[in-house]
């Protein structure tokens, strides 16, 4: 199929990108989208190499994942294109009523969490954000390069919401053999799909502890090393809460991941921060030290253009008692 003008961009003509599985995925998503080209192509001209690598075999390794669980690319590139499209609907209704909507984590639950169907394919659009959105793939590897650098000092690890399980398979490529690896999630379709793509990657490691329950309700009387939660706390109704039962859970010497986003409406967020100092006060409210964080706009734009507007920032932070 040829395009002309620049409604569509062949995956072979964005920079870096040289063949392979993550070409392919961005073909059909570039025409499917024309909109999400265009966005390709003006994020992946800055990436370097090392970018396009991990990236294919990102690709190669998740796409092989999706094939054995009888999920075709296409259905795939639909996936991350509904994620999208859904988005785009929630900024909408927020542009014009200031709110998310919806009001409870309860509300999500019913509607998102406990639909294996959908929940299964929001997990999978997911997935493919960490290497298709600028502001997640840096979280990512913030969370990476701390993983990295704590190896050694790390020997029990905790994942609240383990959402599409890419953070999972990290820790489970970084840490040492032996470290006690658990999770915790609220949604079936969550636990389940992770279990399997981290019985895909990792069939020879003993498979992670998981738990499917609210993290409030837990009564876990050890403690951890690292604990990490990313994208939870716009989830819930009380993230003060689930930071301080976080905190309490963290070894003396442990780190904490976190992440989350301001302005930020999707299906299922429900917590709506209005400022980074609001996270950064709740952080150091719940006894936290921010040792390290990320602020991550997802327009380049002056900080008060973005402020005036409500254009979503993206927050990660690494975190101490």
């Amino acid at each position: 199929m040829n395009h002309t003008g620049d409604t569509f961009m062949p995956a072979n003509t964005i920079p870096g990108i040289k063949g392979g599985r993550f070409a392919e995925i961005t073909a059909l998503i570039s025409e499917k989208s024309p909109m999400q080209a265009k966005r390709m192509a003006k994020y992946f001209a800055g990436r370097d190499d090392a970018f396009f690598e991990e990236a294919e075999s990102f690709a190669k390794n998740y796409l092989g994942f999706l094939e054995s669980q009888n999920i075709s690319m296409q259905a795939a590139a639909d996936a991350y294109l509904k994620l999208c499209s859904d988005l785009l609907d929630c900024q909408f209704n927020f542009a014009k009523t200031g709110k998310y909507q919806l009001e409870s984590a309860q509300q999500a639950l019913g509607e998102v969490y406990e639909n294996d169907a959908r929940m299964k394919e929001y997990m999978i659009g997911l997935a493919f954000s960490q290497f298709l959105w600028p502001t997640h793939q840096e979280i990512y590897q913030f969370c990476s390069s701390a993983l990295r650098r704590l190896r050694e000092e790390i020997r029990s690890y905790l994942e609240i919401g383990c959402g599409h399980g890419l953070f999972l398979s990290r820790a489970l490529e970084v840490l040492q053999k032996g470290c006690r690896i658990e999770v915790v999630d609220i949604s079936p379709a969550s636990i389940a799909i992770t279990r399997e793509l981290i019985q895909f990657l990792h069939p020879s490691q003993p498979a992670p502890s998981f738990y499917l329950k609210d993290m409030l309700e837990m009564e876990l009387t050890r403690r951890y090393d690292f604990i990490a939660m990313g994208e939870v706390l716009e989830h819930v109704n009380y993230p003060k809460k689930l930071l301080s039962k976080m905190r309490e859970l963290l070894s003396d010497q442990g780190r904490g991941f976190v992440s989350t986003c301001v302005d930020c409406p999707t299906i299922d967020h429900v917590y709506h921060f209005k400022s980074i100092q609001e996270i950064r006060d709740m952080l150091t409210e719940s006894g936290f030290r921010i040792e390290d964080e990320r602020v991550l706009p997802v327009e380049n734009l002056p900080m008060e253009e973005i402020a005036r507007r409500r254009i979503t920032i993206n927050y990660c932070a690494l975190l101490a008692r």
